[in-house]
């Protein structure tokens, strides 16, 4: 379960741009807007998590030849995470620019724009690779149950706080230091993915 709490919290962390809305809908809109926004991106998460985790289990029981091929395919999704955070943009302010719709439809419109993003998945799967999740555990379906419920947690573990601090402290704290903060995420995350794709080729090979 702990390389699952493990996963789900990196995972969520490199969706940047969903925590970044989250904040500036936080400094600018109404609670109910943040929590829709917040709901929408922990369910997205939340279905890909429950979909990889299978998935992996499927690949790691039936195709073991397929093994050193498909950590260099993990270690290659996480080097172009790693460059496309390197190249992400500055946040240089928290105003909300374009007309923010009623919740619901700001709620549909979140989890529609977050599952369909295409490195979802692969990048789900690469991360769950790195914690070494069928490395170190059989791929058996009591396994599968536990791995997924700890994505489960980790995913809601880091929405529910960013929700948490976009309702309770965006407001109290100053601009320039909440734009620090942001700016120092992708980076981060760039330097994170490097050193996971190191680590999920020394498991595989």
């Amino acid at each position: 379960m702990l390389e699952g709490i493990t996963a789900g919290f990196i995972f969520s962390l490199t969706l940047y741009p969903g925590a970044v809305w989250l904040v500036k809908l936080g400094y600018g809109v109404s609670s109910r807007r943040v929590l829709a926004v917040g709901f929408a991106l922990f369910l997205s998460q939340s279905v890909w998590v429950s979909f990889s985790v299978p998935s992996l289990r499927m690949i790691a029981a039936h195709l073991d030849l397929l093994r050193e091929g498909v950590h260099l395919f993990a270690a290659l999704v996480l080097a172009y995470m790693a460059w496309k955070f390197f190249r992400a943009e500055r946040v240089e302010s928290l105003q909300v620019r374009k007309p923010v719709v009623e919740p619901l439809e700001l709620f549909r419109n979140t989890l529609n724009q977050s599952l369909a993003m295409p490195m979802r998945l692969p990048s789900v799967m690469a991360i769950l690779l790195s914690t070494g999740v069928f490395v170190n555990h059989e791929p058996t379906w009591e396994n599968v149950l536990q791995i997924m419920l700890g994505g489960l947690i980790g995913t809601l573990a880091w929405w529910g706080q960013f929700t948490f601090l976009s309702l309770a402290f965006v407001k109290r704290v100053p601009v320039h230091i909440t734009l620090k903060s942001l700016n120092k995420i992708h980076p981060f995350c760039s330097g994170l993915c490097v050193c996971l794709a190191v680590i999920v080729l020394l498991l595989g090979f």
